[in-house]
């Protein structure tokens, strides 16, 4: 369904126009031909003055000028026959032949003569009537590609029908007589074509470049005739001019053939001023009102040149008729009247007025440029040699130097001047963009600053491609940030997979209409898509490296409202390529700036945690003590520390915290806080009791992480060995001959923090003297050699087997075989280990 205004929608006549634009092309080629032939000429040029013939012009070396014809000269007869309108005489020399002599009755003051005039070989196309052509065809070939990209507006279809009535009047009306026998029908054609173009300059005026005055007039109930005479009555406008004609020969009286071909109708040249004087008028009101910048400026370019074009030449063709077939007329009017086609052409090509886009290629331009100056040049040179010919430059050695030497001098420079004035014309967007290019590429080649990078984007691009605004989104872990950009975008962006996908295979910037049918799967995405639109964004541009995505460029509609051509997208994809590698450069001297300070935190954090593990362990007389703590990473959640009971003995508690890293570390402080809070703050507090106490704080905090624990006292007496295990594995108890055995484990042995009640209990072994009881974390049995095998409880049984028993020297024994089995490579978990033995002669153990 069309959805144009009616005012804009025109009839399905595209056929018929075509047939009519075929039919006026072969007259007006007809016409040039036939001025082309050579046709018996006698040299005079003759104009209407009342009744009389007058002799206006007298060419130079022709038959009349050698018989003594002189300009003012009343011609009476010729051939014996009475003359009194130009096209008798044409009549009597079409019936002669080159080379006849025929005899002029001449009227002077000092009475009638009669003067014989050779008839002499000329084309009568002269300089002058190959100027009015090239304006005709000119003219005819814009409206035809007009009609052909436009086919359905009505405007398009007036513009079609002006340029081939224009064409008709320049090549058929405003010719010589050529005295053949078609120039009659060519004549009366071309003043035909001349009666017709007050309408239909009138009616396309009111049309172009939207009928906004109308449709104005239209919404508020006024003009309605008006509007049906534009859009369906246009016909009867018409015929008006045919009729005032009709009506004006009918009263004045002459022959019809005399009327209508010998003189242009004064009445036509007075409705050409009324109708181009409204349809200006009419299309300053359009201008005024179309929301396009682009339009508006097209238009107001289209007024200026139909103003200085048709301005001359409508005026002296009211006030001196006579002078259409000067020389002076062609250099006065005819000259200015080449503005009318070329601001026609430039006005749709430069802002694509009528919905017309036309892509040049900057290569063809530049061809038909060279091509021009290198005419211009030889025009030149033909002109010089004709002027210096018979002087004594010309029979020098030095001249064709001379003029060598002003080719060599002359013509590049001013070719590139030609081809500059072309670039600011036609391609003054991309001449902005290309030196944006430059500029942006020199201000980031320099560039460290992420944020420095970002706001010469923002600020320059989008004075460079001519839209409102640009905006930049970096890509995070699951979503897309605002970096730059008007606030009326969205601060941040769903991921869109897809279409970052899609942007990434293609380079440059993609109109958001042209992603629209990628997103059809996925609706969150063509949701993101319409809002975009909304807010104004036309089109992305992906940003990426070869290492990563980095996020995605948007565009705003161009202030002309021209799409990007390829040449355009072209050099916008190779400034999108130097933005991503100096975004990714910004980008990761941020994200190494973040890891420094990371690390620095880190550090600062495994220095706080490796101050919470006691220096020195106290533990029972005639107990020995060892304990170890090894981190995977810099910081850990392994840990182990003393607690002070009640009745002043000193107990041994051992942790692995679930997870790794910061949140693990977080946890252990945690649980290392709680244990030694509530050890000091509750009297007569028993092993299973601590452990319930601290599953429920721990519990409580609702990260749902647990710690799995170990704790070691001796008894009251100090012969036995009390321990609790809540989810690290088997207490090991090594006997003095050597053997290795796990000690019982409680019913209830959960991590504390998994589970809301813990309901623990604590277990009692006696040892003997020579005996060492480990305690150990997963880290020990997890760790993994380079092929990926892991240490395992048997590699452990036999490593505590074969080791001493003093408990430093059990665990640097265990230390020692899991390096040898990791071969220096990181930990996969944080190694802790924990040994005890009696021993009468030491009650202190180091912690390392």
């Amino acid at each position: 369904m069309d959805e144009r205004p009616p005012l804009a929608r025109g009839l399905d006549a595209t056929p018929y126009l075509l047939i009519f634009g075929l039919l006026a092309f072969c007259v007006a080629a007809l016409s040039l031909v036939d001025m082309m032939v050579p046709q018996p000429y006698d040299g005079v040029v003759l104009a209407k003055d009342g009744s009389e013939l007058r002799v206006r012009e007298v060419v130079e070396g022709s038959g009349a000028d050698r018989a003594g014809l002189e300009r003012g000269d009343l011609i009476v007869g010729v051939g014996r026959d009475l003359v009194r309108e130009p096209t008798e005489a044409a009549r009597i020399l079409r019936e002669r032949r080159i080379g006849d002599r025929i005899a002029y009755l001449v009227k002077r003051p000092s009475g009638l003569e009669e003067v014989e005039v050779e008839l002499g070989r000329r084309r009568i196309g002269d300089g002058a009537y190959l100027y009015i052509c090239a304006l005709g065809f000119a003219f005819f070939f814009v409206g035809l590609m007009v009609l052909i990209r436009q086919p359905a507006r009505l405007v398009s279809q007036v513009f079609f029908v002006l340029c081939n009535l224009f064409l008709l009047f320049l090549v058929c009306r405003l010719r010589l007589a050529s005295y053949s026998g078609i120039d009659t029908l060519i004549l009366a054609i071309g003043t035909g074509a001349f009666l017709f173009l007050p309408p239909a300059f009138l009616h396309f005026y009111l049309l172009f470049p939207r009928p906004t005055w109308l449709q104005q007039l239209e919404r508020e109930g006024r003009g309605q005739r008006l509007v049906w005479l534009v859009q369906r009555g246009w016909p009867l406008a018409y015929l008006a001019p045919v009729a005032l004609f009709l009506v004006g020969w009918a009263i004045t009286g002459g022959s019809f053939q005399d009327r209508w071909i010998g003189s242009a109708p004064t009445a036509g040249w007075v409705l050409l001023i009324v109708a181009l004087v409204l349809g200006l008028w009419a299309l300053r009101l359009n201008a005024r009102r179309v929301s396009s910048a682009r339009e508006r400026r097209g238009a107001v370019l289209v007024l200026v040149g139909s103003l200085l074009g048709l301005g001359p030449f409508t005026l002296l063709s009211l006030f001196a008729a006579e002078s259409l077939q000067s020389t002076e007329f062609a250099i006065l009017a005819l000259g200015p009247l080449a503005l009318l086609p070329i601001t026609f052409t430039y006005a749709i090509v430069r802002f694509q007025l009528l919905d017309v886009r036309i892509i040049l290629r900057r290569s063809l331009l530049y061809t038909v440029t060279t091509a021009l100056v290198t005419a211009v040049y030889a025009a030149a040179i033909a002109t010089f040699n004709l002027l210096f010919r018979e002087t004594w430059l010309a029979t020098t050695g030095y001249f064709p130097i001379i003029l060598a030497l002003a080719i060599v001098l002359l013509f590049d420079p001013v070719r590139r001047r030609v081809q500059t004035l072309i670039d600011r014309s036609f391609f003054a967007g991309r001449s902005r963009l290309e030196l944006a290019l430059a500029e942006l590429g020199e201000a980031m080649a320099g560039q460290s600053d992420l944020e420095a990078v970002v706001r010469d984007l923002a600020d320059r691009l989008p004075q460079a491609l001519g839209c409102q605004f640009a905006a930049l989104y970096v890509a995070r872990a699951d979503r897309l940030e605002r970096r730059a950009g008007p606030p009326t975008l969205p601060t941040a962006l769903p991921a869109l997979p897809q279409l970052r996908h899609h942007l990434g295979r293609r380079r440059g910037a993609i109109a958001i209409e042209d992603l629209v049918r990628y997103t059809d799967r996925d609706a969150d995405e063509a949701g993101v898509l319409d809002e975009l639109a909304e807010h104004g964004v036309a089109a992305m541009a992906g940003l990426a490296s070869r290492r990563r995505d980095i996020g995605l460029f948007l565009f705003s509609r161009r202030e002309d409202e021209a799409p990007l051509e390829a040449d355009d997208r072209e050099l916008l994809a190779r400034l999108m390529d130097q933005t991503s590698v100096a975004l990714e450069t910004g980008l990761l001297l941020e994200e190494r700036t973040r890891r420094a300070e990371l690390e620095r935190e880190m550090e600062i954090a495994a220095e706080i945690q490796q101050r919470l593990l006691p220096s020195e362990l106290r533990f029972a007389d005639g107990w020995s003590v060892a304990a170890h703590c090894l981190p995977s990473r810099i910081v850990g959640g392994d840990f182990f520390t003393e607690l002070q009971t009640a009745d002043g003995r000193s107990a041994l508690v051992y942790g692995d915290v679930s997870g790794k890293s910061v949140s693990a570390a977080l946890v252990m402080m945690a649980a290392h806080e709680a244990l030694c809070t509530l050890s000091m703050s509750v009297a007569d507090l028993e092993p299973s009791r601590l452990f319930d106490l601290a599953n429920k704080r721990l519990y409580a905090l609702g990260r749902r992480s647990f710690v799995a624990l170990g704790y070691l006292e001796t008894s009251v007496d100090g012969r036995r060995l009390r321990y609790l295990v809540a989810g690290q594995p088997a207490l090991l108890r090594r006997k003095a001959c050597g053997t290795v055995e796990e000690l019982a484990l409680g019913e209830h042995r959960v991590p504390i923090g998994a589970l809301p009640i813990g309901a623990y209990r604590e277990l009692e072994v006696d040892l003997d003297d020579g005996e060492v009881v480990l305690g150990y974390s997963d880290g020990v049995t997890d760790a993994r050699a380079p092929d990926g095998e892991f240490f395992g409880e048997e590699r452990l049984l036999a490593a505590v087997a074969a080791a001493p028993p003093d408990p430093d020297q059990l665990v640097d024994h265990i230390l020692q075989n899991i390096r040898d089995f990791t071969r220096g490579d990181a930990l996969y978990d944080d190694v802790t280990l924990v040994a005890v033995a009696r021993s009468t002669t030491a009650s202190m153990g180091e912690t390392r």
